[in-house]
């Protein structure tokens, strides 16, 4: 079982919500990103930020992100809220 960490990332009806760094290591490491809330999960979009690059790139479920360090955002068609999201990494 990989070690997780639990993040609540809030969210807007106007588009992406503010940033959060989820993950930082000194070395390049996997890590994935999932949405908690399952019944709401396809309705979230993701977008990360690598390695203090400049540009949000989209990002689905599951897939694997390798870096130092990992900055996250989402975007909620629904209320305003916080939403759960979990960090899967090595």
């Amino acid at each position: 079982m990989c070690p997780s960490d639990i993040y609540q990332l809030p969210v807007s009806t106007n588009g992406f919500g503010a940033s959060a760094e989820v993950f930082v290591s000194d070395n390049q490491y996997p890590c994935s990103i999932a949405v908690k809330d399952e019944v709401i999960g396809d309705e979230v979009k993701i977008q990360v930020q690598r390695d203090d690059a400049d540009t949000w790139i989209d990002y689905e479920q599951g897939q694997l992100l390798i870096g130092k360090k990992i900055k996250c955002r989402i975007a909620y068609g629904g209320e305003t809220r916080k939403i759960t999201i979990e960090v899967f990494h090595t």
